[in-house]
């Protein structure tokens, strides 16, 4: 690697870790609880009155609420020191996604409720959580007991803080989430946008990836929860988040197979990276007929299986100085480390801690942008190719000035700005003298000798505005913009003076040569045909007055085509 691509991955990563730190703070427990389930659904009268009390189960090794069996089940949380009514004591039930909360605080007669989608949703606070008003705070040996219906792989984290921190923990949400968001909106935009200017598919893949990843962030995280359709549509039924989830699989995998042209450098990890993609679609169209655990499972299975063989490939690629190798693996690792977490924990392997989701949402902001700023600098280098590759076709292979396609292009653009704004423009056609002679008596070789360095004294005279080109076997055109005739024949002038007055040396041959030129300026309203043709009159002129000259084109007398009709 190189030294400036050593130096982005430590900046990358402080970036992440300074973020993940600033979120932890706001996602900490504030006050120990003991959580303990009744896996049952009996009455709420017989649950309030302890009758049930002997059938809770003994408190998880992590605590937090997550239910994967029946769509109901009782919950009793208690915490471990009194907690005082001042300052508005709130129990916070953090990523609570599906679930759908009843909740019995003490000194309360009826239940009230809360979701993160529909009528139960509750607008006063932000949707990182449920927030569950606790009056009376909580005596020693008081708890609350949360009925809490539908099931999901996510675990929901109790927490109990007061209301002023529950605002400030609301706002730097907020503001993490706009943040968050905004970058990857704006990457959407930017990958549409070289999609739609490039034509590639790989740019449309990029976008789609990106596009169900913000999809499936708000989905997940209760973003949509204030439009009418998100309750339908997000807060029923996990089957819409699974799809959309499946959806940004497919469209990664087919981004990252192209980007890293992994058909033709990595063909085995390319068939490997298919049946992670295959798995995906099984995914997502099982998902449009059934909610059942199973097709989250296989869609777990396959976002861990592309990942892990994408991270694999592209430090393969990386090792082998791949561009775009590194930047997959730069931006990849983060979010297959949140990914590959979150998936597990949806799998039942562990409970992640609450800040994970955020950390996913930051991994996959990162993601994006390193990946953006990696595609715009393969779209850079495929421009820069083809600007090279576009002068190359416009370069003569012996002296490497333009040639004759080259410099009439340049004519043109000259003539163009010219028009436009009322300026001088003239043309020489400058001819090498007995130039056949040269390579019947020295050879071909010492003729392109001859003519390279020819190229290189009329070259050293121009100024930077100005052009020259090979337009034939020893015929050279010279564009002046700007120039007047009388500053043109002084010019050329230079020019001939400049190869008579030395000769051309070569390690094999000392050749005294000449020039043959003819000037002409461009007349007002007068064609390119025209224009050539008296220049050309001007060169032969110049010849036939036995060669080493320069002549200089009479007026035009009308035969050309005037302006404005050339303009159409």
């Amino acid at each position: 690697m190189r030294k400036g691509d050593l130096q982005c991955a430590p900046t990358s990563w402080r970036g992440l870790w300074l973020c993940l730190l600033l979120l932890c703070p706001a996602f900490a427990q504030a006050t120990d609880l003991t959580i303990r389930q009744l896996a049952d659904d009996p009455p709420a009268r017989e649950v309030l009155a302890g009758a049930h009390d002997h059938r809770l189960e003994s408190p998880p090794a992590r605590q937090v609420i997550q239910q994967r069996g029946l769509s109901t089940y009782w919950w009793r949380i208690e915490a471990h020191d009194p907690v005082a009514a001042a300052g508005a004591p709130k129990l916070l039930l953090r990523s609570p996604f599906l679930y759908r909360v009843e909740a019995w605080v003490p000194g309360a007669s009826t239940p009230s409720r809360h979701a993160l989608y529909g009528a139960d949703a509750d607008p006063r606070y932000s949707h990182r959580a449920l927030v569950i008003d606790l009056p009376r705070g909580l005596a020693r040996g008081e708890a609350v007991w949360l009925r809490v219906q539908g099931k999901s792989a996510t675990a929901m984290v109790p927490s109990i803080s007061r209301l002023d921190e529950v605002h400030r923990e609301d706002l730097g949400f907020a503001a993490w989430r706009a943040f968050i968001l905004s970058i990857m909106g704006v990457l959407v935009l930017l990958a549409l946008a070289f999609w739609i200017g490039t034509g590639e598919r790989s740019y449309g893949w990029f976008g789609g990836m990106l596009c169900f990843a913000v999809l499936y962030v708000i989905s997940i995280g209760g973003d949509l929860r204030m439009l009418p359709f998100a309750d339908v549509v997000f807060g029923s039924t996990p089957q819409t988040n699974r799809i959309v989830g499946a959806c940004g699989i497919i469209c990664s995998n087919l981004f990252q197979r192209s980007y890293l042209d992994l058909p033709r450098r990595l063909p085995m990890l390319d068939v490997a990276l298919w049946i992670g993609t295959g798995l995906a679609a099984v995914c997502g169209v099982a998902s449009l007929f059934t909610a059942a655990g199973t097709t989250a499972q296989i869609g777990n299975i396959a976002l861990v299986l592309s990942a892990a063989l994408l991270l694999a490939g592209s430090l393969v690629l990386a090792w082998r100085g791949d561009r775009p190798g590194r930047v997959v693996a730069l931006s990849w690792f983060p979010l297959m480390v949140f990914a590959s977490l979150g998936a597990s924990e949806m799998m039942g392997a562990w409970v992640g801690p609450p800040w994970l989701n955020q950390g996913l949402a930051g991994s996959f902001a990162l993601a994006g942008l390193l990946l953006t700023i990696g595609l715009a600098d393969k779209l850079l280098q495929l421009r820069r190719d083809r600007d090279h590759a576009s002068r190359q076709a416009q370069l003569d292979t012996v002296t490497k000035l333009l040639n004759r396609h080259g410099i009439e292009e340049r004519l043109f653009v000259e003539l163009d700005g010219v028009r436009r704004h009322g300026a001088p423009l003239s043309i020489a056609f400058v001819d090498l003298d007995h130039f056949k002679s040269i390579n019947d008596e020295f050879g071909h070789s010492i003729g392109d000798q001859c003519l390279r360095i020819v190229s290189w004294r009329l070259r050293n005279l121009l100024r930077r505005h100005e052009a020259v080109g090979r337009y034939g076997g020893d015929e050279f055109l010279v564009v002046l913009p700007g120039c007047r005739q009388d500053e043109a024949q002084a010019l050329a002038e230079r020019m001939r003076v400049s190869v008579n007055c030395r000769p051309l040396t070569m390690t094999d041959a000392s050749i005294h040569a000449s020039l043959s030129i003819g000037v002409a300026e461009l007349a007002p309203g007068e064609s390119l045909d025209s224009l050539f043709e008296r220049a050309d009159t001007a060169l032969y002129a110049s010849k036939s007055a036995g060669r080493d000259r320069v002549s200089v084109a009479p007026e035009p007398k009308g035969l050309w085509t005037v302006q404005a009709v050339e303009a159409r």
